[in-house]
């Protein structure tokens, strides 16, 4: 019975933990994204931000107007962009985590869309998602052509927590801009479960002891 109650009370405090994702995008028009984010990353200072959002390359920061050939800028876009490739010195992958929470939604300014671009989406060290550029151009009404005058917004929505995304691409390149996120809150339905299964176990805890 004891351990039926430990048990029980793990479960609880896991329950949030514990469900697999589901994963939605969408690709919608304009430079910028269309929802309340938390904060959006431009790559404008040459600098990478580090804290809640944090980037692995600053090999992956291309400075305002790019390179046609390796690294083409965003269409419409004048300032520094992000982008993985194959040559240059460019990383052919580069990650940014988050912190606390994680995530709900990540987005973020696509251009040139080519069928190598891959965006992988994590949870924890699980990966919940990966979308080509195949994909991420057909759900733009575009095709995977690397058409540098094509640029889309991509939006990525999660019901479980995003702690890390990364980009990458074996030839050149992955170009992208304006990276934005809403950062997770716990519902206070989420912090009640939670509380109700470490209460359990520490109630399960003391009694053992006595």
């Amino acid at each position: 019975m004891r351990i039926a109650k430990f048990l029980l009370g793990l479960g609880l405090a896991g329950a949030t933990a514990g469900a697999s994702a589901t994963v939605i995008y969408t690709a919608t028009t304009g430079q910028n994204s269309m929802q309340s984010v938390t904060a959006t990353v431009n790559f404008d200072s040459g600098l990478l931000p580090t804290g809640f959002a944090t980037y692995d390359n600053i090999n992956a920061l291309i400075p305002h107007p790019g390179n046609s050939g390796y690294a083409a800028q965003p269409p419409g876009d004048p300032t520094g962009f992000f982008s993985v490739g194959a040559t240059h010195g460019q990383p052919s992958s580069s990650s940014v985590s988050f912190a606390g929470y994680g995530v709900s939604y990540f987005g973020f300014y696509m251009g040139s869309p080519d069928e190598y671009n891959i965006v992988t989406l994590y949870s924890g060290a699980t990966p919940v998602l990966s979308v080509n550029g195949t994909q991420m151009a057909a759900a733009a009404g575009h095709a995977s052509d690397g058409n540098q005058s094509v640029g889309f917004y991509m939006n990525f929505f999660s019901d479980t927590a995003i702690t890390k995304v990364t980009f990458s691409a074996n030839q050149d390149a992955f170009e992208s801009d304006n990276h934005s996120y809403i950062a997770v809150v716990p519902e206070p339905a989420s912090y009640a479960l939670l509380l109700a299964g470490l209460g359990l176990v520490g109630a399960m805890a003391r009694r053992s002891r006595r």
